[in-house]
Order: C-alpha cells, then sequence, then structure tokens
C-alpha cells in the first residue's frame, strides 16, 4: 500500500486539493447471500484515470459545508441531497473523530465520475475529503485505521483508500493489495467508459440478481495475473460480472451500450460494478480512442487508463 505523496503545490496555504480516482471492476462474483442479507462478493477493481477533485478549507465552527459542481456530469441531484446521505460530508465527520478535533470544514467537490455508474463517484469524493482531511488535521493517522473506519460509511470506500489495484472479498471490507512489478512497470490497461445517462438502483439489482454465477474456478487467480503483467489480451478472456444480465435484463439501454462498444472495436466489454457505466478494454490508447470515434457523438464517453502502479501516489493531494 502506498501513501499518497505531494504532487503540487497550490496558492492557498490554508486548502488542501486531492484528486481521487473512479474504479472499474474487472471481476464481480456475487459468490451468496450471507445471513446479514449482505451479499458475499469477490472482485478485482482498478482505479482509473477519471478523477473528481476535492478541495477543503478548514473552518474553527466545527460546521462542515459541501458544494458540488459537475464538469462533464449531472449533479443535480446533490441541490436536494441531505447531508446524512452525501459521502464526502459523512466522511469529514468520521474524521472529526478519528482525528478527535472540534474544527470544521469548507468541501468542494469537482465532479468528472457519473453518479450512480457504478464507478465509486461518491466513494471517491469520501476517499479524498478523508485524505485532505488527514493532511490537515492528523497527518500521522495511519491509512490501516482510515480503512477500517470506513468501512462505516461505505463499502467501496476501503478499497480506493488503499490506493492500488485490489482484490475485494466479503461485504467489500476484506481487501488485499495486488502487488504489481515496478521494475520495470506493468503496462496500464487502455479502455473506453460509457455513461448511459441514468443510474442505477443498487439495492434493486441485488434484490434481484441469482448468486453463484461464475465463469470459472480460476477467474479470479487468472484476472489478478492479467492485471500484474498489464496483459489486455489475457485480461479479455477473464472479465467477469455476476450483476450484468440482471441489469441489463432489468436496464436495457445499458447493454446497447455494451454492444456499441464491441461493435466499434473493443476487445471486450463489460459493466462495471452494479452499473450503468460500461467500458470496452482496447490493445493501446490509440486503439481506445478509434473506439471512442465509434460512437455517437452524444453519448458521454471517457479514453483512461487503469491505475496499476500505486494509483494515486502519483495523484494525491496537492498542498503548499
Amino acid at each position: 500500500m502506498k501513501p499518497l505523496e505531494l504532487v503540487q503545490q497550490v496558492t492557498t496555504a490554508t486548502k488542501v486539493v486531492v484528486n481521487s480516482p473512479g474504479k472499474i471492476n474487472l471481476t464481480l462474483e456475487v459468490l451468496f447471500k450471507r445471513p446479514d442479507n449482505f451479499h458475499e462478493i469477490r472482485s478485482v477493481l482498478l482505479p482509473v484515470s477519471l478523477y473528481d477533485t476535492v478541495e477543503v478549507s478548514p473552518r474553527n465552527d466545527g460546521v462542515i459545508t459541501c458544494y458540488t459542481v459537475g464538469e462533464g456530469v449531472d449533479v443535480s441531484c446533490f441541490d436536494t441531497m441531505s447531508c446524512g446521505r452525501n459521502l464526502a460530508t459523512r466522511a469529514a465527520k468520521l474524521m472529526q473523530q478519528l482525528c478527535d478535533v472540534s474544527e470544521g470544514c469548507d468541501i468542494k467537490i469537482t465532479k468528472r465520475i457519473p453518479i450512480g455508474a457504478g464507478m465509486a463517484g461518491g466513494s471517491a469524493d469520501a476517499v479524498g475529503t478523508m485524505h485532505a482531511l488527514r493532511e490537515m488535521w492528523a497527518p500521522d493517522l495511519t491509512l490501516f485505521d482510515m480503512i477500517e473506519a470506513a468501512s462505516l460509511i461505505g463499502s467501496d470506500i476501503p478499497a480506493l483508500l488503499h490506493g492500488d489495484a485490489v482484490l475485494m472479498e466479503g461485504k467489500r471490507e476484506r481487501i488485499a493489495g495486488i502487488e504489481m512489478p515496478y521494475n520495470p512497470a506493468s503496462e496500464p490497461i487502455w479502455l473506453v467508459i460509457v455513461f448511459p445517462g441514468f443510474s442505477v438502483c443498487t439495492k434493486e439489482i441485488y434484490e434481484n440478481c441469482r448468486p453463484g454465477l461464475t465463469c470459472a474456478d480460476d477467474l479470479c487467480k487468472n484476472a489478478i495475473s492479467s492485471v500484474r503483467n498489464g496483459d489486455v489480451r489475457a485480461a479479455c478472456s477473464w472479465v467477469f460480472n455476476g450483476l450484468q444480465d440482471t441489469v441489463f435484463k432489468l436496464y436495457p439501454e445499458a447493454e446497447r451500450f455494451c454492444l456499441a462498444l464491441r461493435k466499434g472495436g473493443a476487445m471486450s466489454s463489460l459493466l462495471s460494478g452494479n452499473g450503468s457505466a460500461v467500458f470496452g478494454l482496447a490493445e493501446n490508447m490509440e486503439h481506445a480512442l478509434a473506439i471512442q470515434r465509434s460512437l455517437p457523438e452524444n453519448v458521454w464517453s471517457r479514453v483512461v487508463s487503469t491505475l496499476p502502479d500505486g494509483v494515486t501516489a502519483a495523484h494525491g493531494p496537492l498542498t503548499p
């Protein structure tokens, strides 16, 4: 696990700025429904180079505010969202407790990760907030303590806090980093992400899915191997999402975009998480750009790469 590194200065000494990445699930197995009504899952999760920017400024009255603007995504849902549902606000309150401080903060989020897309955009905002506040309030606070506490507010937050490609199991609380080669570093995997323009209800998907649908016994092992080797062709053989059939049945428009990626030349395409975003794997950046050009102009799409080399190590808090 690598801590975030300071990569750039900003002019305001009291402000911390973090670029926090979203994710895709290269594999997502829904194994069974647990006695506590949660689902046991196993997933290879990869952060990607699509970021929300989180700016945090301190205030001394204990109040937490959060303001969200969109950059290419609709953020109108935040106009009516309560503080109790906003993951960034909940993360800030959690950090007040972990750091044992009475100070508050103002949070500004510039969103580029679509909302309700299965890319952990809300979790990314929470992670950015937590890293910024650790820098501001308690630099000695360990990532282990943050990860342990974060599972209380969002299921994908521990994986994104970990800071690299991970194997996620259980209710998403068991996280193991995927050890990557660094000399030489493995090549990133390039992909095209398409957001159909609507969000998906997580609860609805899990209530209607059929647990136990797994592609092969060695699915997880081979998917991890393909990530370590930066081998996109091998990865294409092992992509799998046990929620995909359910999502496509309930939201057929998502399937249409998945097929459009394949028609445009993607080596493989898959639903990310519980959707609604889908992604297509490409040979390289040029291939990904060609796939993107094949899509209708009015379709939200982005060319991104995976971040297998420590993920946010080069994209962390921006502070003086």
